[in-house]
């Protein structure tokens, strides 16, 4: 049973880490294209962090609570 949370709380941390790389993707584009938004690259280095972190705390919750 508890395995299956590892599994969830992996599927989670991926799917929020999906979401950021998407929005910093979306940021860095506008970034270029309008230079009236030149700090828009601060919130995309955000955005990637955040997605990274999130990936890591789910990759560790799997290893962690399933042994895989």
């Amino acid at each position: 049973m508890i395995s299956r949370l590892g599994i969830v709380l992996y599927w989670c941390g991926l799917a929020i880490a999906s979401l950021c790389e998407v929005a910093a993707i979306v940021m860095l584009v506008i970034s270029m294209t309008n230079h009236s938004a030149s700090e828009a690259w601060l919130g995309a280095v955000f955005f990637a962090v955040v997605g990274g972190f999130s990936w890591l705390a789910g990759r560790a919750a799997k290893y962690i609570l399933t042994g895989t």
